[in-house]
């Protein structure tokens, strides 16, 4: 009698426990669901492989191609922005970078999401609460690739499995009526041989496939709830025409998640778990479920893309709210951009710049200056304005353009490119981008740096000369005051200065107009400690090529 209290204090307590330890989790994710708006997303693991899926599988025209993106760091802006709450929206904000590219009706319903966002918070709470159900874990990033190919997860022989499910009811009546040794000895041999084909083709065989199959359904479940909830604000219309097709999925369908994870969780439910499973239900309810996936794919995929869309507006409102400055661009059909206090997203406390650029241009000035972080400043404002309708600027008007950057130039050892051979390999990539029928906005750095002075001076001339003359806005960043020299091919010059004082050099990275007309690099070995019998040398070099 003791030890049966015992166990029943025992019980109590590890439930008790467990529902505390659920309270306590619930309880964190509230707060940080509630707290993280309009804050710089926390450092975290960057699963760039997973949350490149959607890109990758569905497709589209991508405006910003792999070099661009790289040389921009654009993976660390990503990271910047990112506040989703589900793996749909992390994958479709990565999308939709690379797209760069929105309609105006596409436009308006971010500006309409987002604007419902920052009218009311605790609306805003409860839409982030009801996408982060759908979570962040790992398997989830697959579903897009998942559901274009599900055909090929479906189960053979399923007749199998419906007969040991109608089986196990005949015993268990059986059971019930007669209530004999033989009649529960069918029972006892039916049960296991039910559950050892769960665990053997379940747990062993189909376990993964029936957990994606699960998280899928799972956001049809979840995209009813937001089109039921949000209908009236009117922030995911769309979802409303593509529902219908998966009514008569089973509402329970989710479960298939759920129990497939009750395998690592309380004795309980793994106990709930193998009792579902002896009957078949997994197998039986996946394959109803695939089905409706195989006949639906498209309609999927675009409840998919819509409800990631909703997620990427919510943590495009976050990253706005977190900045010093932002606004929305203003497009002109004029080939002009006009920025007015413009900065980079990842840098805390910068220099803002003006520029209003009619023309091409060159930026020149001495090392460590600010030419290259301005160029790309603008660059990735450019890829913001067009993908998430946000700038880090004051102002900013623009044309629709694609950008096309040649900046990070490495050697390809793999290849066996060279480190020029691979810089003219991006620039060639510019020039074969350049069409009459779009814009193209093109940034080069230290344009031809990889090869002698004098061929490098000719070449860049020549490039620059042959991309005034297309449809594109030139801006290149280098050290070669030559380049200057190049106002009435339609280049305007601007440069960056510094102050040298006795034992540092001040960099006060506002951009000027006109040339530069200081160097720095053999002050700058001078302060960094080099030998003092170098800087003499050099001083006494250059001064003969004067």
């Amino acid at each position: 009698m003791e030890a049966a209290i015992l166990v029943v204090i025992m019980i109590a307590g590890f439930t008790y426990s467990a529902i505390k330890t659920k309270e306590s989790w619930k309880n964190r994710c509230k707060r940080t669901l509630k707290e993280k708006y309009g804050k710089e997303p926390e450092k975290k693991e960057f699963k760039r492989e997973l949350i490149r899926n959607y890109l990758d599988t569905v497709g589209g025209t991508q405006q910003v191609d792999e070099v661009t993106w790289n040389d921009l760091n654009m993976d660390d802006v990503y990271q910047r922005i990112n506040n989703c709450d589900s793996t749909m929206g992390e994958e479709i904000l990565y999308a939709k970078l690379h797209y760069a590219k929105q309609t105006k009706e596409e436009e308006e319903l971010l500006e309409k999401r987002i604007a419902f966002c920052e009218a009311d918070d605790e609306k805003r709470y409860h839409l982030e609460e009801t996408l982060s159900k759908l979570g962040k874990r790992d398997e989830a990033y697959y579903i897009p690739s998942f559901i274009q190919t599900v055909e090929d997860f479906a189960i053979s022989n399923l007749w199998v499995y419906q007969m040991l499910r109608i089986l196990l009811v005949v015993v268990v009546v059986a059971a019930v009526v007669f209530h004999n040794i033989y009649a529960l000895s069918a029972l006892v041999v039916v049960f296991l041989v039910n559950l050892s084909v769960y665990i053997f083709t379940v747990r062993l065989k189909f376990d993964q496939e029936i957990h994606m199959m699960g998280t899928a359904a799972y956001l049809i479940t979840v995209a009813r709830e937001l089109e039921q909830e949000y209908r009236k604000d009117k922030i995911c219309e769309e979802l409303a025409p593509l529902l219908p097709v998966f009514a008569k999925m089973d509402k329970k369908a989710f479960l298939l998640n759920i129990q497939s994870r009750n395998a690592m969780g309380d004795v309980f439910e793994m106990l709930q778990d193998f009792l579902l499973g002896v009957t078949q239900w997994h197998i039986l309810t996946y394959m109803k479920v695939l089905n409706q996936f195989m006949d639906n794919q498209e309609a999927y995929l675009k409840i998919y893309r819509v409800v990631g869309e909703l997620d990427a507006a919510v943590s495009t409102g976050s990253f706005r709210k977190s900045l010093p400055l932002v606004t929305v661009p203003e497009y002109e059909e004029a080939k002009q951009l006009e920025m007015e206090e413009i900065y980079h997203p990842l840098l805390h406390g910068a220099v803002t710049n003006s520029m209003e650029l009619q023309h091409n241009c060159i930026i020149t000035g001495s090392n460590a200056s600010g030419k290259s972080t301005f160029i790309k400043t603008i660059a990735v404002n450019v890829i913001l304005a067009q993908s998430i309708h946000t700038c880090t600027a004051k102002r900013m008007h623009l044309p629709h353009a694609k950008m096309i950057t040649s900046m990070a130039v490495r050697d390809d050892i793999l290849s066996g490119d060279s480190y020029f051979i691979k810089e003219i390999k991006y620039l060639k990539r510019i020039l074969d981008a350049l069409s009459e029928d779009e814009l193209v906005i093109c940034i080069i750095d230290e344009i031809l740096r990889g090869t002698n002075t004098q061929e490098r001076i000719a070449a860049s001339k020549a490039i620059m000369e042959y991309l005034a003359h297309h449809n594109c806005i030139a801006i290149v960043a280098s050290h070669d005051k030559e380049l200057t020299e190049l106002e009435k091919t339609g280049y305007d010059n601007y440069h960056f200065s510094e102050e040298f004082g006795e034992a540092d050099i001040v960099f006060d990275y506002k951009l000027q107009k006109g040339p530069a007309n200081s160097q720095n690099a053999i002050r700058l070995l001078s302060f960094t400690g080099f030998p003092e019998t170098i800087i003499e040398r050099a001083e006494n070099i250059r001064s003969e090529y004067r």
